[in-house]
């Protein structure tokens, strides 16, 4: 691969690497994969988030208490005494019933609006601290941690609006601006999106449309930010976010990790050249180059 060989230049002996991803493993099996090593890794790159609802990790009803016993688990005192007295964690925290996962991911056929939704804060939440434990037993292992955002292509609309971002006078209204676009009249077309994008939250078609428009006037910067803002609004989850992705960079600056914002990247190529093979996979090109970069970047690092 080209990651290996831009690590490998000047070396006696050529770098090895081994992929750990397995088809439907969500960042909480990847972990439990990780613990089982016996040894771990010289250099780990993570980059993940577009399987985290495939299997059903924890009962929705069960959303509030874990996010209280988050919200506890937060604070710096909590953390320290538990440290010390293991035990504490039976008297500080609200139990809940828990799922036993089987040894294989069992995916569901389908997640739906309402699951979706209960699920969606804590789904975020649980993947936040599940990075968080991925940086800490990357350091406690000696291994060098990189983590990486997960490219979005912004051209594909989302896959499902949520009902209550829906009303009989928004779908109105984004079918005139449709006809607008149709007419070659962007600039009518963008007079109404940018109403409406102020006027409500949460629909994904909304701001995906008023990204296409915003492409279509050259503001190429805010047409990313608003097809962006499309992905996090998508109901259904069939990739990686860019709700995930901030939460990626967030943990990579908070815990001062490496991070290989490959998004940015295909971003910054967006509109110029052709970046996705299909919905999710970029060209072979910008996987290459983008591989090259970190192997130099890792070279740097570890001073080969």
């Amino acid at each position: 691969t080209e990651l290996a060989s831009a690590i490998s230049v000047k070396l006696a002996k050529p770098i090895k690497i081994q992929s750990l991803a397995k088809n439907g493993y969500a960042l909480h099996r990847t972990l439990h994969e990780l613990r089982a090593l016996v040894q771990w890794p010289q250099i780990l790159i993570y980059q993940g988030a577009s399987e985290e609802f495939n299997e059903l990790k924890f009962n929705p009803e069960n959303a509030a208490i874990i996010k209280k016993n988050f919200a506890i688990y937060k604070d710096d005192r909590v953390e320290t005494a538990l440290i010390i007295f293991p035990w504490l964690s039976r008297l500080i925290y609200e139990p809940h019933p828990r799922i036993k996962l089987e040894e294989a991911p069992v995916f569901l056929e389908e997640v739906t609006e309402e699951n979706y939704i209960a699920r969606l804060e804590t789904e975020l939440l649980l993947f936040e601290q599940q990075l968080i434990q991925l940086v800490h037993l990357s350091k406690d292992r000696n291994t060098l941690l990189i983590l990486s955002t997960t490219p979005l292509n912004l051209d594909i609309a989302p896959k499902k609006v949520c009902e209550f971002a829906v009303t009989t006078d928004l779908e109105k209204d984004l079918m005139d601006i449709n006809e607008q676009l149709n007419a070659n009249n962007p600039k009518a077309a963008f007079a109404s999106s940018s109403k409406l994008v102020q006027r409500y939250t949460g629909n994904a078609q909304l701001f995906f449309t008023h990204g296409q428009i915003l492409n279509r006037l050259g503001k190429v910067e805010q047409a990313k930010k608003a097809m962006l803002q499309a992905t996090a609004y998508d109901c259904n989850p069939w990739r990686a976010t860019e709700v995930y992705n901030s939460i990626i960079r967030k943990v990579a600056r908070n815990h001062q990790v490496i991070l290989f914002d490959f998004s940015k990247q295909l971003e910054n190529q967006w509109n110029k050249n052709t970046t996705f093979f299909d919905e999710l996979y970029p060209q072979n090109l910008y996987y290459d180059q983008g591989m090259k970069q970190l192997g130099l970047v890792i070279k740097q690092i570890l001073k080969l």
